[in-house]
């Protein structure tokens, strides 16, 4: 397994203090083959890859495709897993996952999205939160290619505005995080990039003949943490990932106040829709 930033570094020391970490050819060939097959079959286009663009092609939602979700059964990915946790018994066994596919576009330019954003958007923010992130790529990808960046330790700060205030909001807030270089995940088929729910992070335009295609994957843990202590010992890379900014309790049940509020955004979101249609009207 090897990783990016600082080489000497472990992948989990790598994700614990950078919020990131790129682990190299961690899924095999034989499923990447079996995978870009069915997307393929899903995007119904004659087409080869190369010749795929932004204006030509209808993106699939992959999310609940049999052959795709297979990307959890993979030794890499499962042994992955049990190294964030301590253990694959920690992990729920849930597959949440997208498809990201950004073929070419020939009017984009070849520039990076200059700020990162969190997927938290209007809404609570979880201190500890229940997992991590991680994506695929299926593809081999040169820079500027429709490629994820993230903004290395950008956790640390994020997490620590929401400690100190539990208000804190995305995008309202954000100008209080020092953004720094971004890192852009330029990847060989088969390479897989973990990152913390709270670094920072962007998709880019396809500026690149051969699109981005990537499995978006969630690795989430049965319980959610009701406190970290950076002092009790065996801590997993994941909940040391946490406690960077000390020992902390949440003051409220972190699970069922994001479940309220993203249901309360659904139904702000929804009324503000029903308000443009009835403007229009």
């Amino acid at each position: 397994m090897k990783f990016c930033t600082e080489p000497d570094l472990y992948w989990t020391e790598h994700y614990v203090k950078y919020g990131f970490a790129v682990v190299k050819g961690l899924v095999d060939r034989a499923f990447i083959s079996e995978a870009l097959e069915e997307i393929k079959r899903l995007v119904a286009s004659p087409l080869p890859l190369t010749q795929w663009t932004k204006d030509h092609i209808t993106i699939p939602n992959g999310s609940a495709n049999p052959v795709l979700a297979r990307v959890y059964d993979q030794p890499g990915v499962r042994s992955a897993i049990a190294e964030m946790f301590g253990s694959l018994d920690e992990w729920n066994r849930e597959r949440q996952f997208q498809l990201f596919l950004k073929p070419y576009d020939p009017k984009a330019p070849r520039e990076l999205t200059p700020s990162g954003h969190i997927d938290f958007v209007k809404c609570p923010i979880p201190v500890l939160g229940s997992g991590f992130m991680f994506q695929v790529s299926l593809v081999d990808k040169q820079p500027y290619g429709g490629n994820i960046t993230v903004w290395p330790g950008t956790h640390r700060p994020v997490q620590k505005c929401v400690m100190q205030s539990p208000a804190w909001r995305y995008p309202a807030n954000w100008d209080d995080i020092p953004m720094g270089d971004p890192f852009e995940f330029v990847a060989e088929a088969g390479d897989t990039l973990f990152f913390h729910h709270l670094v920072a992070h962007a998709g880019n335009p396809c500026c690149t003949r051969m699109p981005r295609i990537s499995l978006h994957c969630q690795g989430l843990r049965n319980e959610w943490l009701p406190e970290v202590d950076p002092s009790r010992a065996g801590m997993s890379p994941w909940e040391r990932s946490l406690a960077l900014n000390g020992r902390y309790r949440p003051p409220q049940d972190e699970k069922t106040m994001m479940e309220r509020g993203f249901r309360e955004r659904r139904e702000e979101q929804a009324m503000e829709a029903a308000a443009a249609a009835a403007a229009t009207s």
